[in-house]
């Protein structure tokens, strides 16, 4: 079905990263909306002169292009360490040189959750960069990946929210997208 790159975070809790991600990603929208209804109420409500608008906003500009760059310069660290294949009967995973095949009778659960948010449309199909693939096998032994969302074929452009969506229909193993 399709492929993805599973990634290397350097950090002891790949969770905190993506929810330290997903603030400032907050908190550059956040920003951008609240700077842009003062300074209308700035212009339209209090009659400020547009001059002293127009020097505030290196400043504001300045600012949103720091926490913009904060946000690329971790996607930037993140290194493919493989990638794991989904088909109709098992998932592949590869790991340099380790090739290892799971097959969906030996899966309890599959848990995909979002992780790093994509910044740009071309990092993303689905609005994240990554998410966390949890695997629960029948003996209870769990295994975590964070995955790409976007498929190493470039032929084919589906996220992998859409590859999960289409094994929940043909598998008999519990998917769950955890928002």
């Amino acid at each position: 079905m399709s492929r993805y790159r599973i990634y290397k975070i350097d950090h002891f809790d790949p969770q905190i990263v993506g929810k330290n991600k997903r603030r400032l990603a907050v908190i550059f929208s956040i920003t951008t909306l609240i700077l842009t209804i003062v300074y209308q109420i700035g212009i339209q409500i209090l009659h400020i002169h547009l001059l002293i608008v127009l020097s505030t906003f290196p400043i504001i500009l300045g600012f949103s292009f720091y926490l913009n760059s904060k946000l690329k310069a971790d996607l930037r660290k993140i290194k493919t360490i493989g990638e794991v294949e989904f088909t109709r009967t098992s998932i592949k995973k590869r790991l340099g040189d380790i090739y290892i095949e799971y097959d969906f009778k030996l899966i309890k659960e599959l848990e995909l959750s979002k992780h790093i948010p994509g910044l740009s449309p071309k990092d993303s199909k689905s609005g994240y960069f990554s998410y966390i693939l949890k695997i629960i096998f029948k003996n209870l032994k769990t295994e975590s990946l964070i995955v790409s969302d976007r498929p190493l074929d470039t032929r084919q452009d589906i996220s992998i929210v859409e590859t999960f969506r289409t094994l929940k229909k043909l598998i008999q193993t519990e998917i769950t997208i955890i928002s």
